[in-house]
């Protein structure tokens, strides 16, 4: 009797998992949302810029670039962050060249893009980053 409750008790686990998960209704955005502080799009994605950064050689250095799995990773938080930010920056303006620099960091760090296209898009991408950060510079008081 003990051997035949463990695999149904795992089943009927499992199935009230799966059926809690399936009553989710709102968009995973909206879900996210509460997780993020109101208005703070601009300094989360200054935040993840500045780390992304930190593992990137100098500017001009991007045929030398290293794209290991961490520098990857890096430079694809600042894509996720700005996708949990859409709400939060201070104007559409910013908004904007928030999607043009976390498109841009995605294309950079996928695995399926080549290296030479990758200089390329890191150097658009640091171009933007740099736009977005002096945009959200003029924009957010004491960022």
């Amino acid at each position: 009797m003990r051997r035949a409750l463990g695999p149904l008790g795992a089943v009927l686990v499992l199935a009230v998992l799966l059926v809690g998960c399936g009553r989710d209704e709102k968009p995973l955005a909206e879900e996210l949302s509460r997780y993020t502080d109101r208005g703070d799009g601009c300094q989360q994605s200054v935040a993840a810029i500045t780390y992304a950064d930190s593992s990137l050689r100098a500017a001009g250095q991007e045929r030398h670039e290293r794209w290991d799995d961490a520098t990857r990773s890096k430079v694809a938080t600042v894509g996720g962050t700005i996708a949990l930010e859409v709400r939060d920056f201070p104007s559409e303006n910013t908004l904007e060249q928030a999607r043009k620099v976390a498109d841009l960091a995605a294309d950079a760090a996928a695995a399926a893009t080549t290296d030479e296209e990758r200089v390329t898009l890191l150097r658009e991408y640091r171009r933007e980053a740099a736009q977005l950060v002096i945009l959200c510079g003029r924009e957010v008081p004491d960022l």
